[in-house]
């Protein structure tokens, strides 16, 4: 039955049950033709047989006519004693020329019904086997092109049998490796990119790290000595920043972040996200209201989602001047649990909010240690958790981040 399924095998099986009925017909044809000729040599033969007799002796003309249709056993029994005399017997010699000419008659297109059976049956196969070997060579020369790295091919068919199926699936193939040739390509583009990123950014606090151990190497006064030693200081906690940073992210690139899924609640979160922030914010003598619900929450990972969150209030501290007002407010819904961070600062140009989440992005506004790279670190971790992260902003009325975290999806 499984043959049925295959569209190749089915047209064959077609083929040579036509073949095989005509076959059956031409033989019938055939026994019918010699059934016709064997009845017309009886025919003549018996009516030999009544012309002689007649000849002779007409007054026994009815009589072997009827001895013809139904002879009696006496007529039967003095018929093969005249044979007898004669050597016919057994009717060989009288059968063998009806035989003969039969024989000669038929031969022929017997001859002729065989050949033209053999090349029926011959042709289906052939073009069964030129179109299997025909089909395998094209996908022969397709897997070859694959294999030298050409993807461009497409090797689909939407015809039946199973060789349809088979291109079909080396279609889905061929697009699967081209998929995964593409992401490796784009792998080896981001390390690129990161390693060249890493490098640019490393370059400034090391050359001044640098400049700063020539001076101290000069033996400065003890006051300039305290300054340099701070600012040495400032500088290797901002590679040791940006080197966490940076690793952070490509870990995030790469798909190897193991993010936790249990409940988060967004009280939690923005306490969490808050504590490193408490002295800039005291320093600066920055007014923070929180509001929400304390019994709002999503499904995630919370120490994730408090350095994305540090990250965002961080950027509103920065560009809020002192005594500014930054306000954090949360809530949940059904479909999902959102904050949003606002503050009263500058705002952001409108030039440069289509690219504040880009990596390394230094807006027009940007302080002088900043590398443009803890916004595009947070939108990155909240991304991963299947939520996003939106701005809208206005110069000299602030600045509005809205976070939204889908409920329970990671």
């Amino acid at each position: 039955m499984d043959l049925l399924t295959h569209i190749e095998d089915r047209r064959l099986l077609y083929r040579i049950a036509v073949l095989s009925l005509a076959a059956l017909l031409l033989t019938a044809a055939l026994g019918l033709v010699m059934t016709v000729y064997v009845n017309r040599a009886l025919a003549d033969t018996y009516a030999g047989i009544v012309g002689t007799v007649a000849q002779k002796y007409p007054q026994a003309e009815a009589r072997v006519v009827q001895d013809l249709s139904a002879p009696d056993a006496l007529s039967v029994s003095l018929g093969h004693q005249v044979l007898g005399r004669y050597g016919l017997q057994d009717l060989g010699a009288a059968q063998s020329g009806i035989g003969v000419g039969l024989l000669a008659r038929l031969l022929p297109a017997g001859f002729a019904l065989t050949g033209l059976a053999c090349i029926g049956f011959a042709l289906p196969l052939v073009g069964y086997r030129r179109s299997i070997s025909t089909q395998v060579v094209g996908l022969s020369a397709y897997l070859r092109q694959i294999e030298a790295g050409d993807y461009a091919l497409d090797v689909r068919d939407n015809g039946e049998g199973s060789f349809s199926l088979l291109k079909n699936d080396l279609y889905k193939v061929t697009v699967r490796l081209r998929e995964q040739a593409e992401m490796l390509q784009k792998d080896k583009t981001a390390l690129s990119n990161l390693i060249t990123d890493i490098s640019h950014q490393i370059k400034t606090p090391l050359t001044s790290m640098g400049v700063l151990a020539d001076l101290l190497a000069e033996d400065p006064p003890a006051e300039d000595r305290r300054a340099f030693v701070e600012r040495l200081r400032t500088q290797l906690w901002r590679i040791q920043w940006l080197i966490a940073a940076l690793l952070k992210l490509a870990r995030l690139d790469a798909g190897t972040a193991a993010f936790k899924r249990e409940p988060v609640k967004l009280r939690e979160l923005v306490r969490r996200a808050l504590e490193p922030l408490e002295i800039p914010l005291e320093i600066k003598k920055q007014r923070l209201e929180v509001h929400g619900d304390d019994g709002a929450s999503f499904t995630g990972d919370l120490n994730w989602s408090a350095e994305a969150l540090t990250n965002v209030v961080k950027n509103c501290v920065e560009h809020t001047p002192e005594g500014g007002k930054i306000e954090i407010v949360y809530a949940a819904n059904v479909l999902y649990a959102e904050i949003t961070v606002r503050d009263d600062g500058e705002g952001i140009p409108s030039r440069d909010l289509p690219n504040i989440f880009n990596r390394f992005y230094r807006g027009t506004n940007a302080g002088e240690n900043s590398v443009g790279i803890g916004l595009a670190l947070a939108k990155a971790i909240f991304n991963a958790q299947g939520g996003d992260i939106a701005v809208r902003s206005q110069r000299g009325l602030g600045t509005s981040f809205e976070i939204r975290l889908f409920r329970g999806v990671v």
